[in-house]
Protein backbone atom coordinates (compact mmCIF):
# COMPACT_ATOMS: atom_id res chain seq x y z
CA UNK A 1 0.00 0.00 0.00
CA UNK A 2 0.89 3.20 -0.91
CA UNK A 3 2.16 5.59 2.09
CA UNK A 4 -0.19 8.45 2.22
CA UNK A 5 1.28 12.07 2.70
CA UNK A 6 1.18 13.92 5.72
CA UNK A 7 -0.25 17.09 5.09
CA UNK A 8 1.49 19.60 6.04
CA UNK A 9 -0.20 21.64 8.88
CA UNK A 10 0.88 25.36 9.72
CA UNK A 11 1.31 26.13 13.20
CA UNK A 12 -0.71 28.90 14.86
CA UNK A 13 3.12 31.23 14.17
CA UNK A 14 3.81 30.53 10.48
CA UNK A 15 0.09 31.44 9.45
CA UNK A 16 0.50 34.71 11.60
CA UNK A 17 4.06 35.35 9.63
CA UNK A 18 2.32 34.63 6.16
CA UNK A 19 -0.39 37.25 6.97
CA UNK A 20 2.45 39.68 8.04
CA UNK A 21 4.48 39.02 4.80
CA UNK A 22 1.25 39.77 2.50
CA UNK A 23 0.58 42.63 4.62
CA UNK A 24 4.55 44.30 4.09
CA UNK A 25 4.04 43.48 0.66
CA UNK A 26 0.52 45.58 0.29
CA UNK A 27 1.45 48.13 2.20
CA UNK A 28 5.43 48.35 0.53
CA UNK A 29 3.54 48.29 -2.56
CA UNK A 30 0.92 50.62 -1.72
CA UNK A 31 3.36 53.16 -0.38
CA UNK A 32 5.36 52.45 -3.87
CA UNK A 33 1.97 53.03 -5.60
CA UNK A 34 1.71 56.37 -3.40
CA UNK A 35 4.75 57.74 -4.27
CA UNK A 36 4.25 56.82 -7.81
CA UNK A 37 1.09 58.54 -7.75
CA UNK A 38 2.25 61.43 -6.14
CA UNK A 39 5.41 61.80 -8.04
CA UNK A 40 3.22 61.29 -11.59
CA UNK A 41 1.39 64.06 -10.04
CA UNK A 42 3.56 66.75 -9.03
CA UNK A 43 5.75 65.90 -12.26
CA UNK A 44 2.47 66.58 -14.13
CA UNK A 45 1.44 69.98 -11.92
CA UNK A 46 5.09 70.69 -12.77
CA UNK A 47 4.59 70.75 -16.03
CA UNK A 48 1.78 72.35 -16.39
CA UNK A 49 2.82 75.22 -14.18
CA UNK A 50 5.96 75.75 -16.76
CA UNK A 51 3.33 75.71 -19.32
CA UNK A 52 1.32 78.26 -17.59
CA UNK A 53 4.52 80.33 -16.59
CA UNK A 54 5.45 80.09 -20.44
CA UNK A 55 2.26 81.39 -21.72
CA UNK A 56 2.27 84.25 -19.29
CA UNK A 57 5.19 85.54 -19.99
CA UNK A 58 4.57 85.39 -24.07
CA UNK A 59 1.29 87.21 -23.19
CA UNK A 60 3.64 89.51 -20.83
CA UNK A 61 6.06 89.82 -24.17
CA UNK A 62 3.17 91.06 -26.05
CA UNK A 63 2.92 93.75 -23.77
CA UNK A 64 6.58 94.83 -23.54
CA UNK A 65 7.84 98.16 -24.57
CA UNK A 66 11.53 98.47 -25.03
CA UNK A 67 13.65 101.40 -24.70
CA UNK A 68 17.31 101.43 -26.55
CA UNK A 69 19.63 104.43 -26.92
CA UNK A 70 21.80 104.10 -30.10
CA UNK A 71 25.13 106.32 -30.10
CA UNK A 72 27.23 107.08 -33.22
CA UNK A 73 29.73 109.96 -33.46
CA UNK A 74 27.53 112.99 -32.54
CA UNK A 75 24.65 111.58 -32.83
CA UNK A 76 21.78 110.04 -30.12
CA UNK A 77 18.43 108.17 -31.06
CA UNK A 78 16.44 107.07 -28.46
CA UNK A 79 14.69 103.74 -29.79
CA UNK A 80 11.33 102.94 -28.55
CA UNK A 81 9.15 99.43 -29.75
CA UNK A 82 5.74 98.58 -28.86
CA UNK A 83 5.61 95.12 -28.92
CA UNK A 84 2.05 94.40 -28.37
CA UNK A 85 1.10 97.05 -31.01
CA UNK A 86 4.04 96.70 -33.63
CA UNK A 87 4.87 99.97 -33.22
CA UNK A 88 8.37 101.70 -33.41
CA UNK A 89 9.36 105.31 -32.91
CA UNK A 90 12.90 106.95 -32.86
CA UNK A 91 13.70 109.97 -30.67
CA UNK A 92 16.38 111.77 -32.40
CA UNK A 93 18.39 114.32 -29.87
CA UNK A 94 19.68 117.40 -30.97
CA UNK A 95 23.37 118.06 -30.94
CA UNK A 96 22.66 121.63 -28.43
CA UNK A 97 19.95 120.74 -26.60
CA UNK A 98 21.48 120.51 -22.94
CA UNK A 99 21.89 117.38 -20.72
CA UNK A 100 21.07 117.40 -17.04
CA UNK A 101 23.87 116.09 -15.63
CA UNK A 102 24.88 113.23 -13.14
CA UNK A 103 27.15 113.31 -10.30
CA UNK A 104 29.35 110.99 -12.79
CA UNK A 105 28.54 113.24 -15.82
CA UNK A 106 29.67 116.27 -14.17
CA UNK A 107 33.10 114.72 -13.31
CA UNK A 108 33.43 113.80 -16.45
CA UNK A 109 32.92 116.98 -18.57
CA UNK A 110 35.32 118.77 -15.60
CA UNK A 111 37.78 116.27 -16.61
CA UNK A 112 37.82 116.33 -19.90
CA UNK A 113 36.53 120.05 -20.98
CA UNK A 114 37.73 121.46 -17.84
CA UNK A 115 34.46 123.31 -16.77
CA UNK A 116 32.17 122.58 -13.84
CA UNK A 117 28.79 122.69 -14.96
CA UNK A 118 25.20 121.05 -13.92
CA UNK A 119 24.10 120.59 -18.17
CA UNK A 120 26.10 120.25 -21.19
CA UNK A 121 24.96 120.13 -24.72
CA UNK A 122 24.50 116.23 -26.02
CA UNK A 123 27.80 116.76 -28.45
CA UNK A 124 30.10 117.88 -25.23
CA UNK A 125 28.88 115.38 -23.21
CA UNK A 126 29.04 112.58 -25.61
CA UNK A 127 33.28 114.20 -25.80
CA UNK A 128 33.13 114.00 -22.38
CA UNK A 129 31.81 110.48 -21.71
CA UNK A 130 34.01 109.02 -24.71
CA UNK A 131 33.01 105.66 -25.46
CA UNK A 132 31.23 104.92 -22.08
CA UNK A 133 27.84 104.08 -22.76
CA UNK A 134 26.50 103.51 -19.55
CA UNK A 135 27.63 106.87 -18.48
CA UNK A 136 26.16 108.66 -21.25
CA UNK A 137 22.73 106.82 -20.79
CA UNK A 138 22.59 107.79 -17.04
CA UNK A 139 22.68 111.01 -18.16
CA UNK A 140 20.21 111.04 -21.09
CA UNK A 141 17.59 109.37 -18.44
CA UNK A 142 18.51 111.66 -16.20
CA UNK A 143 17.90 114.42 -18.40
CA UNK A 144 14.37 113.11 -20.20
CA UNK A 145 13.23 111.21 -16.80
CA UNK A 146 13.13 107.88 -18.61
CA UNK A 147 14.62 104.19 -18.01
CA UNK A 148 16.45 102.82 -21.13
CA UNK A 149 17.15 99.01 -21.21
CA UNK A 150 19.94 98.97 -23.35
CA UNK A 151 22.55 101.33 -24.66
CA UNK A 152 24.32 100.35 -28.32
CA UNK A 153 27.48 102.45 -29.80
CA UNK A 154 29.14 102.06 -33.06
CA UNK A 155 32.16 103.14 -34.26
CA UNK A 156 31.85 105.20 -37.70
CA UNK A 157 33.30 102.39 -39.66
CA UNK A 158 31.07 99.50 -38.06
CA UNK A 159 27.84 101.96 -38.72
CA UNK A 160 29.00 102.92 -42.03
CA UNK A 161 29.57 98.78 -42.77
CA UNK A 162 25.94 98.11 -41.60
CA UNK A 163 24.10 100.70 -43.09
CA UNK A 164 25.91 99.61 -46.11
CA UNK A 165 24.37 96.23 -45.82
CA UNK A 166 21.24 97.34 -44.82
CA UNK A 167 20.79 98.25 -48.35
CA UNK A 168 19.57 101.71 -50.72
CA UNK A 169 18.64 104.17 -47.68
CA UNK A 170 16.14 106.83 -49.99
CA UNK A 171 15.41 110.10 -48.45
CA UNK A 172 13.86 112.92 -50.11
CA UNK A 173 15.52 116.65 -49.33
CA UNK A 174 13.50 119.71 -49.75
CA UNK A 175 16.38 121.63 -51.32
CA UNK A 176 19.87 120.39 -53.04
CA UNK A 177 22.67 120.45 -50.50
CA UNK A 178 26.06 120.13 -50.55
CA UNK A 179 28.67 119.35 -47.93
CA UNK A 180 32.22 117.91 -46.91
CA UNK A 181 31.24 113.92 -45.44
CA UNK A 182 33.65 112.66 -42.97
CA UNK A 183 36.05 111.30 -45.16
CA UNK A 184 36.78 114.57 -46.43
CA UNK A 185 34.85 114.44 -50.17
CA UNK A 186 32.66 117.22 -50.94
CA UNK A 187 29.15 115.62 -51.60
CA UNK A 188 26.10 117.12 -53.52
CA UNK A 189 22.87 115.94 -53.15
CA UNK A 190 20.27 117.09 -55.45
CA UNK A 191 16.43 118.34 -54.37
CA UNK A 192 14.16 115.20 -54.18
CA UNK A 193 14.98 111.90 -53.52
CA UNK A 194 18.75 110.57 -52.80
CA UNK A 195 20.11 106.91 -51.95
CA UNK A 196 22.27 107.59 -49.21
CA UNK A 197 25.29 104.88 -48.24
CA UNK A 198 26.69 104.45 -44.98
CA UNK A 199 29.48 107.43 -45.39
CA UNK A 200 26.35 109.78 -46.38
CA UNK A 201 24.28 108.79 -43.48
CA UNK A 202 26.75 109.11 -40.52
CA UNK A 203 27.74 112.30 -41.98
CA UNK A 204 24.30 114.01 -42.24
CA UNK A 205 23.56 112.36 -38.77
CA UNK A 206 26.65 112.74 -36.82
CA UNK A 207 28.80 115.87 -38.28
CA UNK A 208 28.14 118.91 -36.42
CA UNK A 209 28.71 121.58 -39.26
CA UNK A 210 26.99 120.15 -41.71
CA UNK A 211 23.81 121.90 -40.22
CA UNK A 212 23.39 125.14 -39.23
CA UNK A 213 19.85 124.44 -38.17
CA UNK A 214 20.23 121.44 -35.52
CA UNK A 215 16.71 120.98 -35.65
CA UNK A 216 16.86 120.24 -39.44
CA UNK A 217 19.27 117.49 -38.56
CA UNK A 218 17.41 115.97 -36.03
CA UNK A 219 14.82 115.64 -38.25
CA UNK A 220 16.56 114.38 -41.21
CA UNK A 221 18.13 111.74 -38.52
CA UNK A 222 14.58 110.64 -37.45
CA UNK A 223 13.72 110.40 -41.44
CA UNK A 224 16.95 108.27 -42.23
CA UNK A 225 16.16 105.79 -38.91
CA UNK A 226 12.41 105.19 -40.04
CA UNK A 227 14.23 104.06 -43.85
CA UNK A 228 16.64 101.57 -42.16
CA UNK A 229 14.03 100.59 -40.59
CA UNK A 230 12.10 99.80 -43.24
CA UNK A 231 13.10 96.35 -44.75
CA UNK A 232 12.41 94.10 -47.68
CA UNK A 233 14.42 91.12 -45.99
CA UNK A 234 13.42 87.54 -45.53
CA UNK A 235 13.03 86.13 -41.87
CA UNK A 236 16.44 84.71 -41.70
CA UNK A 237 18.02 87.40 -43.49
CA UNK A 238 16.63 89.58 -41.12
CA UNK A 239 17.50 87.75 -37.95
CA UNK A 240 21.15 87.38 -38.97
CA UNK A 241 21.33 91.17 -39.90
CA UNK A 242 20.54 92.20 -36.25
CA UNK A 243 23.19 89.04 -35.25
CA UNK A 244 25.80 91.22 -37.19
CA UNK A 245 24.07 94.03 -35.88
CA UNK A 246 24.92 93.04 -31.92
CA UNK A 247 28.15 91.53 -32.83
CA UNK A 248 29.05 95.44 -33.86
CA UNK A 249 28.42 97.22 -31.14
CA UNK A 250 28.98 98.22 -27.73
CA UNK A 251 25.78 97.33 -25.90
CA UNK A 252 24.99 95.94 -22.13
CA UNK A 253 22.09 94.22 -24.55
CA UNK A 254 22.48 91.30 -27.02
CA UNK A 255 21.19 89.47 -29.84
CA UNK A 256 19.37 86.78 -27.21
CA UNK A 257 17.42 89.92 -25.52
CA UNK A 258 15.77 90.70 -28.57
CA UNK A 259 15.42 87.16 -30.79
CA UNK A 260 12.22 86.48 -29.53
CA UNK A 261 11.04 89.77 -30.80
CA UNK A 262 12.55 90.02 -34.50
CA UNK A 263 9.72 88.36 -36.17
CA UNK A 264 7.21 90.41 -35.24
CA UNK A 265 9.25 93.30 -35.35
CA UNK A 266 9.96 92.72 -38.73
CA UNK A 267 6.41 92.74 -39.57
CA UNK A 268 5.98 96.30 -37.98
CA UNK A 269 3.70 98.08 -41.37
CA UNK A 270 5.25 101.43 -42.82
CA UNK A 271 3.05 103.72 -41.16
CA UNK A 272 3.45 102.33 -37.82
CA UNK A 273 7.40 103.14 -37.90
CA UNK A 274 7.50 107.11 -36.82
CA UNK A 275 9.89 109.44 -35.88
CA UNK A 276 9.42 112.84 -33.21
CA UNK A 277 11.60 115.63 -32.19
CA UNK A 278 11.62 117.01 -29.11
CA UNK A 279 10.38 120.67 -28.44
CA UNK A 280 12.08 123.81 -26.93
CA UNK A 281 13.48 126.82 -27.12
CA UNK A 282 16.88 127.94 -28.61
CA UNK A 283 19.25 130.49 -26.55
CA UNK A 284 22.54 131.69 -27.34
CA UNK A 285 23.60 128.29 -29.62
CA UNK A 286 22.09 125.80 -27.10
CA UNK A 287 18.55 123.77 -26.96
CA UNK A 288 16.34 123.81 -23.61
CA UNK A 289 14.05 121.27 -23.69
CA UNK A 290 10.29 121.54 -22.64
CA UNK A 291 10.55 119.15 -19.87
CA UNK A 292 6.40 119.17 -19.52
CA UNK A 293 5.68 118.35 -22.97
CA UNK A 294 8.52 115.56 -23.19
CA UNK A 295 7.52 113.93 -20.11
CA UNK A 296 3.83 114.14 -21.94
CA UNK A 297 5.17 112.62 -24.83
CA UNK A 298 7.15 109.97 -23.27
CA UNK A 299 4.35 109.00 -20.71
CA UNK A 300 2.47 108.42 -23.83
CA UNK A 301 5.29 106.83 -26.07
CA UNK A 302 6.35 104.20 -23.05
CA UNK A 303 2.65 103.51 -21.77
CA UNK A 304 1.10 100.15 -23.00
CA UNK A 305 -2.47 101.79 -23.24
CA UNK A 306 -0.32 105.31 -24.61
CA UNK A 307 -1.83 107.65 -27.42
CA UNK A 308 0.70 107.63 -29.32
CA UNK A 309 -0.77 109.53 -32.18
CA UNK A 310 -1.25 112.14 -29.43
CA UNK A 311 2.47 111.57 -28.94
CA UNK A 312 3.72 111.84 -32.13
CA UNK A 313 1.29 115.07 -33.18
CA UNK A 314 3.49 118.63 -33.09
CA UNK A 315 3.06 120.33 -29.88
CA UNK A 316 2.05 123.76 -29.18
CA UNK A 317 5.31 124.64 -28.26
CA UNK A 318 7.57 124.93 -31.44
CA UNK A 319 11.76 125.27 -31.28
CA UNK A 320 12.01 128.66 -31.36
CA UNK A 321 15.09 131.52 -31.10
CA UNK A 322 14.51 133.50 -28.19
CA UNK A 323 17.46 135.61 -28.10
CA UNK A 324 16.59 139.01 -28.54
CA UNK A 325 20.14 139.88 -29.02
CA UNK A 326 19.85 137.93 -31.93
CA UNK A 327 16.67 138.19 -32.97
CA UNK A 328 17.48 141.99 -33.69
CA UNK A 329 20.90 141.85 -34.76
CA UNK A 330 19.45 139.69 -37.74
CA UNK A 331 16.69 142.33 -38.23
CA UNK A 332 19.69 144.82 -38.14
CA UNK A 333 21.77 142.82 -41.31
CA UNK A 334 18.23 142.46 -43.33
CA UNK A 335 17.97 145.83 -43.23
CA UNK A 336 21.35 147.11 -43.65
CA UNK A 337 21.13 144.24 -46.70
CA UNK A 338 17.85 145.62 -48.01
CA UNK A 339 16.33 142.85 -47.75
CA UNK A 340 12.81 141.75 -47.06
CA UNK A 341 11.51 140.66 -43.83
CA UNK A 342 9.70 137.14 -44.52
CA UNK A 343 6.79 138.31 -42.22
CA UNK A 344 6.08 140.98 -44.46
CA UNK A 345 6.22 138.90 -47.86
CA UNK A 346 3.81 136.65 -45.86
CA UNK A 347 1.45 139.07 -45.29
CA UNK A 348 2.08 140.61 -49.42
CA UNK A 349 1.62 137.07 -50.29
CA UNK A 350 -1.80 136.65 -48.52
CA UNK A 351 -2.81 139.76 -49.61
CA UNK A 352 -1.51 138.84 -53.30
CA UNK A 353 -4.18 135.79 -53.13
CA UNK A 354 -7.18 137.63 -51.91
CA UNK A 355 -6.78 139.97 -54.59
CA UNK A 356 -6.58 137.30 -57.12
CA UNK A 357 -9.81 135.37 -56.08
CA UNK A 358 -11.41 139.01 -56.03
CA UNK A 359 -10.86 139.52 -59.56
Amino acid sequence: MAKKKKKNKLGAKAIFARILVVILVTAIGGVASFFGFKTYFASKFKKDKKAEIAKQLKEESKEKVDVGMIQTGNSIVIRIYHNRNQEMIFVPLRQDMTLKLTKSGKKAVKETLGTNVSKATVADVIKATKEDGALMKKQVENTLGITINSYELLSRKKFVTLINKAGDIKVEFDQAMSYTDSTDKYVTLNEGENSLNGTAVYSLMSETDIFEDKNQQAELTGEICVAVALNDKSLSEYKEYAQEYFDAVDSDGSYENVESYLKRIRQIKDKNLNFKVLDGTESNGKFKLDTDEAKRVFDEMLSEDGDLSSALSSSTTEAKKTTESSLSSKNQDLQEDGKINCQVMDIQWVLLKHTERDH
